[in-house]
């Protein structure tokens, strides 16, 4: 998911709920950080330093040294992590209900907003996905991982997901359903283990 398409998908509602559900002061405060880093960051793909600052004042209890290490595993063969990634990682870790936190994602994934997610739009998910895993050796392949629970969504073998298939996929997925339940870091950081 490029700049562009970042900024595109991101509402106000979306700055709304992070500003409520991190530590994020205000809804103006998470918006401008935002676009802060996507005028700095024209290509979605920023900097670890970046990532762990933001993260950090998001989510000021997490130990800095994991957040770190997660950084690090979730940035690509450059040392860049996109930025559609801290978004989700941000609805992942926030203080919202699981199922509002699910919508969150499953909107940032929708890329042309007609409620549901087609084989394409997992494609772009999956290749976020591979990118982090490319050139490291992870135990779990997280793009698998999320063709995998597309085939548990899709119950009606319909080839798209609409909300509550995303939100039933992600849960009844083992992986995709630990870290959400667990809402830690650790959690991540084992299934990104290499």
């Amino acid at each position: 998911m490029g700049n562009a398409q970042a900024r595109q998908r991101i509402k106000a509602r979306d700055f709304e709920y992070l500003a409520k559900n991190t530590r994020f002061a205000t809804m103006e405060l998470v918006e401008e950080y935002f676009d802060n880093l996507m005028e700095k960051y024209t290509d979605g793909k920023m900097e670890e330093a970046d990532f762990i600052k933001t993260f950090s004042i998001a989510f000021p209890t997490r130990p800095e040294e994991k957040v770190k290490l997660l950084a690090e595993r979730m940035s690509n063969q450059d040392g860049k992590i996109s930025m559609a990634n801290m978004l989700i990682l941000f609805y992942l870790f926030s203080d919202g209900k699981l199922e509002d936190n699910l919508v969150g994602i499953f909107n940032l994934f929708d890329a042309d907003g007609n409620k549901i997610i087609t084989l394409n739009e997992l494609y772009e998910i999956m290749a976020v996905f591979i990118e982090i895993g490319e050139g490291k050796d992870h135990q779990i392949d997280l793009a698998k991982t999320m063709a995998e629970m597309f085939k548990v969504a899709d119950k009606n073998k319909d080839d798209v997901m609409d909300l509550k298939e995303f939100q039933n996929g992600v849960m009844e997925h083992p992986v995709t359903a630990k870290i959400f339940r667990i809402k830690k870091i650790d959690a991540l950081l084992d299934v990104m283990a290499v």
